[in-house]
């Protein structure tokens, strides 16, 4: 992966979790629905899990060359965020409830479970097995996060464990979680394939840009056409509902890779641009996980404790201004701080004979 391309994934993960607070700070009771327009929040999760995958096919073939490495880079950068996410929601959902429990009810908050299951079980990412939704309380983006969980283990048992458990263990494991979550880990694997593929540079930079641009215009065609003609999508071919959203992410997923794939074979082209602008957005980057997992409980909580309606401009003020402050403050102490949990982790294994020497991997990258 080129330092132009690097940059360019930094910034597209950036504005992924852009689109996923502007859906979210959208709603009625949060702003009085300004801006309920950019409703493109399952969209932004489409490309999250391309990303995922995409990145996953650099680390491993670069950083992360043994089980170990493997586990503990994904156990940091999970908990780094997830860990302070859930017990600050906690707090958050216990205040914001005693004064407004108005923004806390039905879909919202009401999970299939009590506190325990809900934030525990969270911790453990089993939030969404056998699509049983029970995030942390008014977190509701964590949901992706019971998905990718998975995906890390059974991506790295695959790539790992011995033959042939490798392959079976990871069919065991997604086996497991049930089929909500396995459903939609080929569009997590389809990312790690295209950085497979782009890695080998079998485009030009004319078909690359074709593609780069076609897979867009062919994006916002889709949404147009979803937008104006949903219902009809829905009920012709594509029910029940979930069946209609996994259509959705696939479609997504697989042009969203498409102009990944065209973006590396011209991303030399935009060098000069990438690398003039990488300070900022390596920078504004660095908070991306933190604002997908902070923002809900955030904007929750600032409502509650806001004197004014929620269809006024200083509550407005608060949601659109507020929390994004918010969220850049605490990504200071938690996804800008990975490293630090990577060597905790890696000492707490230490302490209990887990941290064995990192044997060498004979074979190349890939389940």
């Amino acid at each position: 992966m080129n330092r132009e391309t690097s940059v360019y994934l930094d910034l597209i993960r950036f504005l992924a979790a852009v689109f996923v607070f502007l859906n979210h700070a959208g709603w009625q009771q949060i702003s009085g629905g300004l801006l309920w327009q950019i409703s493109y929040g399952r969209e932004a999760v489409d490309v999250f899990f391309v990303l995922s995958g995409f990145v996953i096919g650099h680390v491993v073939e670069v950083r992360e060359r043994s089980a170990f490495d493997y586990a503990v880079a994904r156990a940091a950068r999970l908990y780094s965020v997830a860990l302070p996410a859930v017990a600050l929601t906690f707090v958050l959902d216990r205040i914001g409830q005693a004064l407004r429990p108005d923004l806390y009810v039905e879909w919202c908050c009401d999970a299939l479970g009590g506190w325990g299951w809900e934030y525990l079980g969270s911790l453990g990412f089993l939030n969404e097995i056998w699509s049983h939704h029970a995030p942390p309380g008014s977190d509701l983006p964590y949901w992706s996060l019971g998905f990718e969980a998975w995906y890390y283990v059974a991506f790295g048992l695959a790539l790992f464990a011995p033959r042939p458990w490798n392959l079976i263990s990871a069919a065991l494991v997604l086996a497991a979680v049930g089929p909500g979550i396995a459903v939609l880990f080929p569009l997590w694997l389809l990312g790690f394939y295209c950085y497979r593929l782009s890695a080998r540079r079998l485009l030009g930079r004319g078909a690359g840009a074709v593609l780069c641009v076609g897979a867009l215009i062919a994006f916002f065609a889709y949404e147009h056409g979803a937008y104006r003609y949903g219902e009809l999508y829905t009920a012709f071919a594509l029910t029940p509902e979930r069946l209609h959203d996994y259509a959705q992410d696939y479609i997504v997923g697989g042009l969203f890779a498409l102009h990944l794939l065209g973006f590396c074979a011209v991303s030399e082209s935009l060098a000069s641009l990438l690398v003039r602008c990488e300070r900022p957005i390596r920078w504004i980057a660095g908070a991306t996980f933190t604002l997908y997992l902070f923002h809900v409980p955030l904007l929750h909580a600032v409502v509650a404790l806001s004197p004014w309606p929620a269809d006024t401009w200083p509550t407005r003020t608060l949601v659109f201004a507020g929390v994004p402050l918010i969220v850049l403050a605490l990504a200071e102490v938690t996804e800008r701080r990975k490293a630090a949990w990577r060597r905790g982790i890696v000492a707490l294994l230490s302490k209990q004979g887990w941290a064995l020497p990192k044997p060498a991997r004979g074979q190349a990258p890939g389940p």
